[in-house]
């Protein structure tokens, strides 16, 4: 057996409550990362990075509600079609947000305000409909790396866990019917 079949029967093996848990932590981490960016690189979060990051909130809430719950085959299945949905929005979210940062700057209005200044004087109806729709703010490029901006990775590691999410989920429904 080569060492990726191990890797795989090995994963097969594991309790969903470990993947929960895997899953939570990852999130976690994204979050730290976050953190570390707005706060010691100096980099203020746009409208749509905030919108990703409370979809990572959300991600990280049904993880960890999956861990402490350690339900049975139907609630593993539920937890595990929740993470996708909110993995699956997340990726649309950061999909959209490297999507403008691809159009040309003179194509989108003057720069907006910053999430900060949205969230102090806006409405919340107002404050809604631009962290979901962006702002030309949210055009800019202000840390990449191998050439590819944040959303871009951001809506990898969404894509990843949503991937898993569906697998996981594909694989329970075949043990409980075989098994």
């Amino acid at each position: 057996m080569n060492g990726i079949t191990r890797i795989y029967h090995r994963a097969c093996a594991t309790r969903p409550r470990t993947w929960f848990l895997f899953g939570f932590l990852s999130c976690i981490a994204m979050e730290l990362g976050a953190i570390y960016f707005q706060f010691v690189v100096g980099l203020e979060p746009c409208p749509l990075c905030i919108t990703q990051r409370l979809l990572l909130f959300c991600l990280a809430f049904v993880f960890l509600g999956g861990t402490l719950h350690n339900p049975g085959a139907v609630g593993v299945r539920i937890y595990l079609g929740l993470a996708a949905i909110v993995s699956l929005a997340g990726a649309s979210v950061a999909a959209y947000h490297f999507a403008i940062q691809l159009l040309p700057h003179d194509e989108l209005s003057s720069c907006g305000p910053g999430a900060s200044y949205i969230l102090e004087h806006y409405k919340l109806a107002d404050i809604v409909r631009q962290f979901l729709t962006g702002t030309s703010d949210c055009t800019q490029v202000v840390w990449s790396f191998l050439g590819l901006s944040m959303p871009f990775w951001v809506g990898l590691c969404f894509i990843g866990m949503g991937v898993l999410c569906v697998w996981r989920f594909m694989l329970e429904s075949n043990t409980n019917r075989h098994g």
